[in-house]
């Protein structure tokens, strides 16, 4: 069974791969004008003018590390969740960032925007790298992505752990390490992180 399986395994990973290559090129050759894959919000986002997008740093699980301060509300980093419930990759997202918040309670200012227009001018305020689509992670106002972390592992369930360690490190960053008892086991991976 195992000889019959792994052929069709290095199949999709070789097509995947090439479709990654062919959207990197597409998106050097374009000059920044991105082409974002994924669900578009039910009312986008009304851009101004097409800006290139910015050269952000990459971390941990395909963050970008912005150059917008670290926004808190009542002392505590504020964490923004946008999606859809139509959307699967939201849908795929909304119990691994919910785990995740659960553990840092008290630490974060958690807001989950699923079917809502609530902080849409924080979702407003990265239309730069964002032109609509969700599902969309906002951690401090310092750390941003587009998309679910379902790519991150070789299989679903290596891609959940890998996203809630994803995470947990970047919170972990924003929390100065606590809770120590959540944060401990990652400060190797949040020392690596800007």
């Amino acid at each position: 069974m195992r000889t019959k399986v792994l052929p069709i395994i290095v199949l999709v990973l070789v097509l995947a791969a090439g479709a990654a290559g062919f959207f990197w090129t597409k998106n050097k050759i374009t000059k920044g004008k991105a082409e974002v894959k994924g669900e578009a919000t039910s009312e986008p986002t009304p851009v101004p003018s097409v800006q290139p997008t910015p050269n952000y740093p990459v971390v941990i699980g395909n963050f970008l590390v912005t150059e917008k301060e670290i926004c808190v509300q009542e002392g505590k980093p504020s964490v923004y969740f946008f999606g859809s419930s139509s959307c699967p990759h939201c849908m795929w997202e909304k119990p691994i960032i919910e785990k995740v918040a659960k553990e840092f309670a008290g630490k974060i200012d958690f807001h989950e925007n699923i079917d809502n227009q609530t902080n849409m001018d924080v979702f407003q305020k990265y239309s730069n790298i964002n032109p609509g689509y969700v599902p969309f992670l906002v951690f401090g106002c310092k750390y941003a992505r587009v998309g679910s972390g379902e790519s991150l592992g070789k299989d679903e369930a290596e891609s959940k752990k890998l996203e809630e360690e994803t995470l947990t490190v970047i919170l972990c960053k924003l929390t100065e390490g606590k809770p120590e008892t959540v944060c401990a086991p990652v400060k190797d991976k949040t020392s690596a992180v800007n």
